[in-house]
């Protein structure tokens, strides 16, 4: 597992349409929420307080560039396949459980690392820029706990997508996926959007961070952002529980325990379809 993870981080970094494809949709992110981008403010006072500004940053980076993250994986499970060296690999000491964590591992760090440079890289830039070195401890501390379990559970169904459809209608499927799933609002239409099944929202944020501080208590706001949980008139509201700190644990849990199901219903499919 270890020698699989380690070949399969530095191939993986090694690739150029890697660093290209990121830095487009990151030069797209910073052209389409620039002012917020810059200021770290999404219409409240809190840019210039660390801990809320590292989490505006969070939200930002969180909203384009997991799509190339997922796009980026969807080829690696099934690459040994299309090369012929599946049964070779199957000739080494290796066992193909081992392997396949391995390679989950490894490829999904390797192509998580422009997107943990681009969010930290923003922690650094704040931190000197404003004379707030706590900038960095908040930025580890929500990189653990609200980006790494999304990523995690969209890695996994990265590599096993592929396994099931063509690589290219898996990536359109994706797109929408991320777009329904993690970005439309909860009351445009039936959607997992924000609530504890979806990969991105803000029950971190809210229950363990403090992002709802930065509202008073007699804010006018529209539906939803108030008190994070469930949205007025919408659909699915029983995924969406109001924002707590158990509830922040329960969806870090969830993204984990997804991840490990998918994998599970990879092995058992590779197994059997390998047999």
């Amino acid at each position: 597992m270890i020698a699989t993870l380690r070949y399969e981080f530095r191939m993986q970094l090694r690739r150029p349409v890697l660093w290209i494809v990121y830095g487009l949709t990151f030069a797209a992110t910073v052209a389409a929420f620039g002012h917020a981008y810059v200021d770290l403010n999404l219409g409240g006072d809190e840019g210039r307080e660390p801990r809320l500004a590292m989490i505006v940053s969070a939200i930002l980076i969180m909203t384009l560039l997991p799509i190339v993250y997922g796009c980026l994986l969807a080829d690696q499970l099934i690459r040994d396949r299309r090369l012929g060296m599946a049964d070779v690999l199957d000739t080494t000491p290796a066992g193909r459980t081992g392997r396949l964590i391995g390679k989950y591992l490894g490829t999904c760090a390797a192509t998580a690392v422009p997107l943990v440079l681009a969010y930290l890289g923003r922690a650094v830039a704040y931190a000197v820029a404003e004379g707030e070195p706590a900038a960095l401890g908040w930025a580890a501390v929500i990189l653990v706990a609200d980006i790494v379990p999304g990523l995690l559970f969209v890695g996994a169904l990265a590599l096993t997508g592929p396994l099931l459809m063509p690589p290219l209608l898996f990536r359109v499927l994706f797109v929408v996926y991320w777009f329904w799933g993690a970005l439309i609002p909860a009351t445009m239409m039936p959607t997992l959007s924000h609530s504890i099944l979806a990969p991105r929202n803000d029950y971190v944020a809210y229950g363990l961070l403090g992002y709802g501080e930065r509202f008073p208590p007699d804010a006018t706001l529209p539906p939803g952002s108030y008190v994070y949980g469930p949205w007025e008139g919408a659909a699915l509201n029983v995924l969406r529980p109001e924002a707590s700190p158990a509830v922040a644990l329960l969806w870090i849990a969830v993204m984990i325990a997804l991840a490990a199901a998918v994998l599970l219903l990879t092995r058992l499919h590779t197994a059997r379809t390998e047999s």
